[in-house]
């Protein structure tokens, strides 16, 4: 068995939850089947084409690059007797770990995930409710917070048919926002006064005429 100790591992100083590298637990050998599945959907789904959803590329088109320079971390939250209090503080722990992780700049640091997984959860309720608390904070930090967990009805941007969170474990995600969030954005001023702060004047023409449009309306 691959030494676990070997692997670079960060703790969330107020959930005290472990954060690894997908990728480095993938070398050695753990009973809980919890990552392989994170794998196999991150592998098998995320970076793959598909028919419903309304463009051409992959599902998430920085998740390819995340694995192939391994930068894609996951913690797994155990237990059912999760709360917003609880779940609220891992994702505040996450947004704290996320400039940690290496790399801190260059053009690879866009490529970075983190995620907090919560498989024993059946309340998905409470996920919907730590991402839109914790969604402004994110923002305002230059991140993204999304929320995944099996049947979530959010549509997707290209078709509403298509629905991209719905996912076959419960958590939580943080990468880096990008100019093409926009429409993620639009939903209050301050979320769009964060993001032309961050990429005026480099903001694509599509997202300026999308801008343009939502203020008309």
């Amino acid at each position: 068995m691959t030494n676990r100790m070997a692997y670079q591992r960060i703790v969330g100083t107020r959930s005290h939850i472990e954060f690894l590298n997908i990728l480095d637990e993938e070398e050695f050998d753990s009973p809980d089947r919890t990552m392989g599945i994170l794998r196999n959907w991150a592998r098998q789904y995320l970076t793959e084409p598909h028919q419903d959803l309304g463009r051409a590329g992959p599902v998430c088109p920085f998740t390819g690059p995340s694995l192939e320079r391994r930068l894609f971390w996951a913690g797994i939250v155990q237990g059912d007797n999760i709360d917003f209090s609880l779940m609220t503080k891992i994702a505040q722990d996450m947004a704290d770990i996320f400039p940690e992780l290496s790399p801190s700049d260059g053009k690879d640091a866009i490529f970075k995930a983190i995620l907090a997984i919560f498989p024993d959860l059946t309340d998905f309720s409470i996920i919907d409710a730590v991402q839109s608390y914790g969604k402004s904070t994110f923002i305002n930090k230059g991140l993204m917070l999304g929320q995944f967990y099996p049947g979530c009805t959010r549509p997707g941007l290209w078709n509403d048919d298509f629905k991209p969170l719905d996912a076959p474990l419960p958590m939580l995600a943080v990468r880096h926002m990008v100019s093409t969030d926009y429409p993620f954005l639009t939903e209050r001023s301050e979320w769009m006064a964060a993001y032309l702060k961050r990429f005026a004047p480099t903001v694509p023409p599509p997202a300026r005429a999308y801008i343009v449009s939502k203020l008309e309306s």
